[in-house]
């Protein structure tokens, strides 16, 4: 993580932002000292991203449906050169799961701060202002805010990593566990890292009394992780012993998430990739939405509302013409009620004019170099094993420069999720796991997963390197 600027916080008066009843905690006892645990603030797993999206929607905010358009990675998209950007459509369902995972922060921590920070959780009709400076990122007292960090995908990003920052370089910042400080005439003396943290960031009692405030009311926090399994995210497992030893599960953000049927597995994934577990080790992991419909399904809602199926998220087609232009048949739409459609997360708008949402892998006849496109968007592919690991069933179509000069290009493709690689020189295995390549450390933690050694796919040291190392799988 690359380090971000120091902010100093200003408190402005925040009523206006805040339902009635909810002003300061006069009725709550707050202790200054300790605000949350360290443990509550780094349990990035708290929520899904549907938890996330529900929570918005039972507050009634603004952000239930908002979509930003500018720069900002997710945990795998993060460019190697901090100076580059990275523009993509994302709700903001989206840019707040993705902060949390990248930066190891809790979802509900950041929840908390746009409430905080520009009252955007019980705002429904927020201001542009509210949602530039979404967390009030580099705005400090009577100066304007700094229009490099406009934009709501900036301010939340920015303010995960600066709190990750603060959190592992606490002892350099004005407040750290242990010192004593006067803040607003009251001795404070922070007995975690977090609390340290939060008056780095709003050097008031007031702030964060109204943070304190905020989680309580939420009923936030909470120790632990929502999943005890060993299985990394992106892992198909099935139970091989127990009432049934049929369905199949992905395990996605420490969720299981059952096939409803072999077609919605078949298109998104290797059927032969399906790990055999205990039904004690399936156990440990709480249940997710079902899978039921197969990639690129067109499903409608009950408003009439239609969305193509893109891998795990749902994307509003926002008009008869941008259906038309996808190519499908009326007769293809299939009818979907309010809890299938909420088992897919939301993805970017398909409206009309937008290049193809399919994907395809498309060669430049000059150069040979060989691009994964979808969208607007073309991502070099480094070297032929990520096609055979990744896209044994795209053909290669060849095009010219001037046809590649269409899409934005982006950052390389990595391999999918679930996959176990290793290189030549080294006999070290690794899975990848939400773009991460996490070490399997012996041999009887690679059978203890189940995992098959044929599976093993050898790549090259540059591959491998697309990804950063995560942690360490054990038994």
């Amino acid at each position: 993580m690359n380090k971000l600027p120091h902010k100093i916080f200003v408190v402005f008066t925040l009523c206006s932002f805040l339902i009635p009843s909810l002003t300061l905690a006069s009725n709550l006892d707050i202790d200054y000292n300790n605000l949350l645990s360290d443990a509550e603030a780094e349990n990035h797993s708290s929520m899904s991203q549907i938890e996330i999206k529900n929570f918005l929607i039972q507050n009634n905010s603004y952000l239930k449906s908002y979509f930003y358009n500018g720069n900002n990675p997710g945990p795998a998209d993060a460019p190697i050169n901090s100076e580059e950007d990275y523009y993509k459509n994302r709700s903001a369902t989206e840019i707040i799961y993705n902060a949390a995972w990248e930066a190891k922060i809790n979802p509900q921590f950041l929840l908390a701060m746009l409430q905080k920070e520009q009252g955007l959780i019980e705002d429904s009709e927020p201001s542009e202002r509210q949602l530039n400076y979404a967390m009030g990122y580099y705005c400090f007292d009577g100066q304007p805010c700094n229009p490099q960090w406009k934009g709501f995908g900036k301010q939340v990003r920015a303010t995960a990593l600066q709190f990750r920052d603060y959190l592992d370089n606490i002892y350099v910042r004005p407040h750290y566990p242990g010192k004593t400080s006067i803040i607003d005439g009251q001795a404070v003396k922070p007995e975690n890292k977090i609390t340290a943290a939060l008056y780095v960031y709003t050097p008031h009692l007031q702030g964060n009394n109204l943070f304190a405030t905020l989680w309580e009311r939420y009923s936030f926090g909470g120790p632990g992780d929502i999943s005890g399994g060993i299985f990394p995210d992106g892992s198909l497992i099935k139970a091989k012993d127990g009432e049934d030893v049929v369905t199949i599960y992905l395990i996605d953000r420490s969720q299981k998430r059952p096939f409803d049927s072999m077609t919605a597995l078949v298109s998104r994934y290797d059927p032969k990739k399906v790990l055999e577990v205990s039904s004690e080790e399936l156990a440990k992991y709480e249940d997710g939405g079902s899978i039921k419909y197969p990639n690129y399904s067109v499903l409608q809602g009950a408003d009439g509302s239609r969305y193509l199926l893109d891998g795990m998220e749902k994307r509003l087609i926002v008009s008869d013409e941008a259906f038309r232009q996808l190519g499908f048949n009326p007769a293809e739409i299939i009818e979907a009620n309010q809890t299938d459609l909420d088992n897919f997360i939301d993805g970017s708008l398909l409206t009309e004019g937008d290049l193809s949402p399919f994907e395809q892998l498309l060669r430049d006849m000059s150069t040979g170099g060989v691009y994964y496109v979808k969208d607007n968007q073309k991502a070099p592919i480094v070297h032929p094993s990520i096609i055979a690991i990744n896209y044994s069933d795209l053909s290669i179509k060849e095009v010219t420069s001037k046809t590649l000069e269409q899409y934005t290009k982006v950052l390389p493709v990595k391999i999918q999720d679930g996959n176990l690689i290793k290189t030549e020189d080294e006999a070290k295995v690794y899975v990848i796991s939400n773009g991460q390549r996490r070490l399997i450390p012996d041999e009887a933690t690679f059978v203890g997963l189940g995992y098959n050694w044929s599976q093993i796919q050898t790549v090259t040291d540059r591959v491998l390197k697309l990804h950063d190392l995560g942690e360490e799988l054990s038994l």
